[in-house]
């Protein structure tokens, strides 16, 4: 019996440095996938990343080629592009939650601005879809023990050397603007927070600082024009409408009288 016993815990054991072994030597591929899941739950269109490096001995890492899709309804491919991303963790943080990476550096980040034909926006709809499910990141609020996703604490994220291509399908303009540099810091508070909560808050931040680049454009005042331009359009021909109907009743009005001033003669 305690050959048996011996055996089985061998058996646990071998089980569980496997396990690691996998964890380990497949870490670039789980990242990588929970990358894509979590995104794209957080915005409701395709997240998908080009590879994964990560030294989990050296305590950093590199995500290469992140998209966010652009939501439908819209001619371009993406709606956000990210180029290299160089991650640095805190190893004394990963034996329980909630983990911590002491910063992320997004270089060469792209910002898809488009206003389609309808005058849509897709910022506006991604943050929408942003802003659909969980509660901002930033909030300071007890960690949910059942929750499926592991909480984490960013203490700093750059982007820099960024850039906005905006398209503006009612101008028929193209616009490419500078993305200014965007510093963010203490995200997921004390207690930490979920990879689509923190996802959430980023891409927020994120597009707000693009989308008050644009204002600074012009662009918004020049669809105000043609929105003002289109509703004066509207209001003419109503007017036209109302003074043909108007006119028209006027007619049919003296055609009776004098067909009544016949029948009295």
């Amino acid at each position: 019996m305690k050959k048996v016993i011996l055996s089985l815990v061998a058996l646990v054991v071998i089980a569980i440095i496997a396990g690691i072994f996998y964890v380990l030597t497949n870490l670039d591929s789980i990242v990588k996938a929970a990358i894509e899941k979590y995104g794209s739950q957080a915005t409701q269109t395709a997240v998908q990343v080009d590879r994964v490096r990560i030294k989990l001995g050296e305590g950093d890492g590199a995500i290469f080629g992140l998209t966010v899709a652009n939501p439908k309804g819209f001619e371009l491919r993406h709606a956000i592009s990210l180029g290299e991303t160089g991650i640095g963790i805190d190893l004394k943080s990963i034996r329980e939650e909630p983990y911590v990476i002491n910063h992320i550096t997004v270089r060469d980040p792209r910002v898809f601005f488009e206003v389609n034909a309808n005058k849509k926006t897709n910022l506006n709809e991604l943050k929408k879809n942003l802003t659909a499910g969980q509660p901002s990141a930033k909030q300071d609020k007890p960690a949910d023990k059942t929750s499926a996703e592991p909480r984490l604490i960013i203490r700093r994220i750059t982007f820099e050397q960024g850039r906005i291509d905006a398209k503006v399908t009612p101008l028929d303009k193209d616009y490419e603007l500078n993305l200014p540099n965007i510093n963010m810091t203490g995200l997921g508070g004390s207690q930490g927070a979920t990879a689509s909560e923190l996802a959430k808050e980023i891409l927020q931040r994120l597009m707000d600082a693009a989308r008050n680049e644009v204002k600074k454009k012009g662009i918004d005042a020049e669809l105000d024009k043609l929105k003002a331009g289109a509703k004066a359009r509207v209001e003419e021909e109503k007017t036209r409408l109302k003074d043909e109907a108007d006119s028209k009743i006027e007619e049919e009005k003296q055609k009776a009288e004098d067909k009544l001033k016949n029948l009295l003669r």
